[in-house]
């Protein structure tokens, strides 16, 4: 979202691209040094390492975008981060194919990454099945400091694509399933269905949430936690970007503040999306029937000259129907 909360610590320039951090990330350091104190003695120095290696695969996530979104045209020189991804989109060409490649380019880095260190794992002799656990995993402290960093370089990245995956804002997934209900309605209508999904989504999580709060682990804290601070996040994130597509008609300057009594728009609707699809299908039908009409003129013209042998069967049932629409038309 390119108009999403600007506050966050100020980091410089990194390969040409400004970085902030969202305060959140700050809470995530502070949990990192806590949690990794609960595992082991020397475990507050994991915590950081953890930090360090969270930070650099969500920064290495969000120079993906730009790199894309540079390559296509576009403006991705400022990035938010927060634990799971950015809080801001890069600007590309508004069109669904650059806004896809763009945003695929993310979790594109995570996967090279995962794919990576995963035969690192295999040739270390270490369980890369007990790390796919998003919420759980085991034996994720434990080890030499290589192990540890391999396993964390892992799981942070597995956890990066499989988060920016869900179908919901500020996560790539609620991007991509924007561009993908884009072709179908219009660009303002498809980021309100996935402002929709993305708060389904967020009680999906808290029934997560609810349901795991019994779940049994090794962390110093209950699974529920972390995914309902995420629920809240997907919730209050698509509650932002449903305010800013209802505004989005100003995007193209104030003039209609000058319209008297400005029809309000009715909320969006299952019965509303029927209707706009019986009005692309409308419109797609004048267009046919305008071209089949263009082409009668030459075949009557044919007709005259030539006779009805000169005509192949498709033209005369093309020369059948739009008399038979003309017909119609002067009974109604």
């Amino acid at each position: 979202m390119s108009d999403s909360p600007n506050w966050g610590l100020h980091l410089g320039r990194w390969f040409h691209v400004q970085v902030r951090v969202h305060a959140t990330f700050v809470a995530v350091a502070v949990f990192a040094v806590f949690l990794g104190s609960a595992y082991r003695e020397d475990g507050a120095a994991f915590g950081l390492l953890a930090f360090g290696i969270l930070f650099a695969s969500v920064l290495a996530h969000e120079l993906g975008h730009a790199a894309a979104a540079a390559r296509l045209g576009g403006n991705g020189e400022r990035v938010l981060l927060w634990p799971l991804g950015g809080f801001q989109a890069p600007e590309v060409p508004r069109e669904p194919q650059p806004e896809l490649i763009a945003t695929l380019a993310g979790p594109a880095v995570n996967l090279a990454l995962v794919l990576a260190t995963a035969p690192l794992l295999v040739a270390a002799e270490l369980n890369v099945l007990a790390l796919l656990n998003p919420l759980a995993p085991t034996q994720l402290l434990s080890g030499t400091w290589s192990e540890v960093a391999t396993k964390l370089l892992f799981w942070c990245n597995w956890v990066l694509l499989l988060a920016n995956l869900l179908p919901a804002f500020p996560f790539d997934g609620g991007r991509i399933l924007r561009v993908l209900l884009w072709p179908a309605l219009d660009y303002r209508l498809a980021g309100l269905v996935t402002v929709r999904i993305s708060k389904l989504v967020a009680l999906g999580l808290c029934l997560l949430a609810w349901v795991s709060r019994d779940w049994e682990t090794a962390a110093a804290i209950p699974v529920w936690v972390p995914v309902l601070l995420v629920a809240g996040i997907v919730f209050f994130s698509a509650q932002h970007e449903g305010v800013r597509l209802v505004s989005y008609d100003f995007s193209q300057g104030y003039t209609s503040l000058e319209r008297p009594e400005a029809p309000r728009r009715p909320a969006l609707t299952v019965r509303r999306w029927l209707e706009s699809r019986r009005e692309l299908r409308r419109r797609r039908q004048q267009v046919q029937e305008l071209e089949e009409e263009r082409q009668v003129d030459g075949i009557l013209m044919r007709l005259h000259e030539q006779g009805l042998e000169s005509l192949s069967p498709k033209e005369r049932a093309l020369l059948d129907r739009v008399s038979a629409r003309f017909r119609n038309r002067q009974q109604n």
